[in-house]
């Protein structure tokens, strides 16, 4: 498979000013079957399919072994979720390929996969790609401590997650829009409050809070989306963010 040169960062990291969406990981994954472990990819069917680069994810993986501390009971894994609520997300299949070889690799429920690391010199340069026209779904980060849900979210793990989708996709930003968010800390420190990192939640948001040793406070929401305070550091990673969802269908 020939090697694509890395899509503009529209594809990557929607970035707006100094504001950056993050969509949230999502509930906690399952082992996959068999069957979903079988599941082959057929990439050559589809025009301009969605793509990572290996190596940008490994920049990620690098930064979860560095910010560990920040959520030390989770393990990284990451999730495909659908940036449109036309993109079908069943019968998902991904496949990491290089020039020389490929492998594929099993996605758990709802789309949640453990990336191969440590594969040598021939993935050195490789993709990962899935059955799906470029655009139609997100690479997230997924962190989660034990006890955490998709009512009940970490602060730890949230920055954790924030840290590793900055290291995977700062690199494919243009230059000066690299530049410019570095040097404003980075989304998950911005040093203006007009920076701001959210997450998405799988339904419409009905209140937030954040709580840590007796202390509490609402916590910024909108829609299915809401913005816990990552650069604030009188909040411990140990605090809690509890979310109350409406009765409205799940948002994707």
């Amino acid at each position: 498979m020939g090697m694509r040169a890395l899509k503009k960062a529209g594809l990557l990291l929607c970035l707006c000013g100094a504001a950056v969406q993050a969509h949230a990981d999502t509930d906690q994954a399952v082992e996959p079957s068999g069957q979903e472990a079988a599941v082959s990819v057929n990439v050559k069917g589809i025009r301009d399919p969605d793509w990572k680069p290996y190596s940008a994810m490994l920049k990620g993986v690098k930064r979860f072994e560095e910010k560990h501390a920040l959520a030390p009971d989770a393990e990284l894994r990451f999730i495909l979720e659908p940036r449109r609520a036309d993109v079908d997300m069943h019968a998902i299949a991904l496949r990491l390929e290089s020039d020389e070889t490929g492998m594929a690799i099993p996605l758990g429920e709802r789309n949640i996969f453990s990336l191969p690391v440590g594969l040598g010199a021939l993935y050195e340069k490789a993709e990962l790609t899935v059955n799906r026209k470029a655009g139609s779904v997100r690479w997230m980060p997924y962190v989660r401590s034990a006890a955490s849900s998709d009512t009940i979210r970490r602060l730890g793990d949230l920055r954790l997650a924030c840290e590793v989708h900055w290291a995977i996709d700062k690199e494919t930003l243009h230059f000066a829009m690299r530049t410019a968010m570095s040097a404003m800390g980075g989304p998950c420190n911005f040093v203006s409050q007009k920076g701001t990192y959210s997450f998405s939640a799988p339904r419409h948001i009905a209140n937030a809070t954040i709580s840590f040793n007796g202390k509490s406070a609402p916590v910024p929401f909108s829609g299915a989306s809401f913005t816990p305070p990552l650069r604030e550091q009188d909040w411990s990673d140990d605090s809690v963010l509890e979310l109350t969802f409406d009765n409205e269908q799940a948002a994707n």
